[in-house]
């Protein structure tokens, strides 16, 4: 790889990161590019997708329509195998395995278990917009 070619940064995502568009209206492809500025996959794994599922027609009315939205997203996405039940779990151990992977999340205590691990969070700040945790190397 040359000096400036870039990797593509792997961010794995979580339901309550998938579902800030129909909850709060802010477009997350948009502000990624804006708090990225490189070449990213969204990674989502299948126990994400099965919340996202089970929200879209058990939820509140709102949780539905956000998991709604966020179901119909996922053909930008690339979808993790995974035979556990908890996306939390499913997500620490991938965090674990790939430490340069960014996990983004708005849940707040998997943030608190993110961070001891080191991992580089994006989240959502002030309902508004995205930040990252840390600056990206």
């Amino acid at each position: 790889m040359h000096k400036y070619e870039l990797a593509v940064l792997k961010i794995v995502a979580d339901t309550s990161f998938l579902m800030i568009p129909g909850l709060f209206r802010v477009d997350i492809l948009a502000e990624l590019n804006r708090i990225l500025q490189r070449r990213y996959e969204i990674l989502v794994p299948e126990p994400v997708v099965r919340e996202l599922e089970y929200l879209s027609r058990r939820g509140t009315p709102s949780e539905r329509s956000a998991a709604r939205l966020a179901l119909s997203a996922l053909d930008q996405m690339k979808i993790l195998p995974s035979s556990s039940e908890s996306a939390d779990l499913t997500i620490l151990e991938i965090a674990k395995k790939h430490p340069d992977y960014l996990v983004a999340t708005a849940d707040y205590l998997l943030q608190k278990r993110l961070q001891k691990l080191g991992v580089n969070i994006i989240r959502l700040r002030q309902r508004t917009h995205l930040m990252l945790e840390r600056e990206i190397e």
